[in-house]
């Protein structure tokens, strides 16, 4: 399934207004990744970022850092994966439970799909076993 990007976009951004996160969209460096601020309570991100199949993820991430208190200005989307307990591992973790339900949204669960959805929103492939469970979760409520 394809899934609108203005539609997930909008939705992360409902998201983000319901924490009382500001999010600015700039015209960056290609090579400039987003970044966020839990102090002022915003995001960063790159327009012209040159990959922009990561931008939905990339948001949820961001938004994510925020929600979770995370210190300092945070800008290491890119950083190395280096265990479950690194910021941005948790951050992604965050960033997956942000889409579950718009993802999940009005589909019957025998068609969801963990690997659809990685691959709609360029989930990185050392969590499926998290999406895989955060979309068991979404359907046991």
């Amino acid at each position: 399934m394809i899934y609108p990007m203005n539609e997930a976009r909008d939705y992360l951004l409902e998201r983000a207004e319901e924490y009382h996160i500001a999010v600015k969209w700039a015209h960056l460096s290609p090579i400039t990744p987003p970044g966020s601020s839990f102090e002022y309570r915003s995001v960063v991100m790159n327009l012209d970022w040159h990959r922009p199949s990561e931008i939905i993820f990339q948001l949820a991430h961001e938004i994510s850092h925020v929600i979770h208190g995370d210190k300092g200005d945070v800008y290491y989307y890119h950083a190395c994966y280096t265990g479950k307990e690194s910021v941005e591992y948790k951050a992604n973790v965050g960033a997956v439970k942000l889409l579950i339900p718009f993802y999940c949204q009005d589909t019957d669960i025998q068609c969801v799909n963990s690997a659809n959805f990685m691959q709609a929103f360029h989930v990185p492939h050392y969590l499926s076993s998290v999406v895989s469970e955060e979309i068991k979760k979404y359907y046991a409520k």
